[in-house]
């Protein structure tokens, strides 16, 4: 009989820590979501009161459109938040079992994965298809009342679009790809205790 290789084991301790991480950063991210209106009106007021050069766009006017399409995002924002901390609370509970090697492990890694995988392209569309545009039309809404030119800021937001979208795979794929990859070859079964 051949030695039980660590992978489970590694894969199990990089779940915890990745799940962790996301599930902490997730967290913050719900909680924060009742407290951002107080904190922009807040810097609203600040933004009001200081001075502007002719010609430049109103910042005050512009932070108030952002408390704005804030409450519009939030629902979005929690659905985000949300997802994420779902997913890394099952990936720390995967991880618990990759690492003392239960057999179910191995299938419920590659569920997770494929959950992970299925999640992306749907927090990508929240994010470029609903987040962006609301808060680049306020962006460009501040521009147009300053009478600034807006050619090269429209340029920009094509561009922001496809970057999150690369980013967000180069981010977040990858894991998901070699966990799967590792746990879902017929060997990985060896590497765990027997039912």
């Amino acid at each position: 009989m051949q030695p039980m290789r660590r992978t489970p084991v590694v894969l199990g301790i990089l779940n915890i820590i990745f799940g962790s991480l996301v599930a902490c950063w997730a967290l913050f991210g719900l909680l924060v979501q009742n407290s951002v209106k107080e904190m922009t009106t807040t810097f609203t007021k600040l933004m009001a009161m200081a001075p502007r050069r002719p010609g430049m766009p109103d910042p005050a006017a512009m932070m108030d459109g952002m408390v704005k399409a804030l409450e519009k995002l939030k629902p979005y924002q929690y659905a985000m938040s949300g997802g994420f901390l779902l997913l890394s609370i099952a990936c720390i509970g995967v991880g618990y079992g990759l690492w003392k090697r239960q057999a179910w492990s191995r299938q419920a890694a590659v569920l997770w994965s494929l959950a992970a995988l299925a999640f992306i392209p749907v927090q990508l569309w929240l994010q470029v298809g609903v987040v962006l545009p609301m808060t680049n039309q306020i962006v460009m809404e501040s521009f147009k009342s300053s009478g600034m030119p807006t050619g090269m800021f429209e340029a920009m937001q094509g561009m922001q679009g496809a970057m999150t979208v690369v980013m967000g795979i180069l981010f977040w794929a990858p894991y998901p790809i070699i966990l799967a990859a590792l746990m879902g070859r017929s060997s990985a079964k060896n590497d765990l205790n027997p039912v």
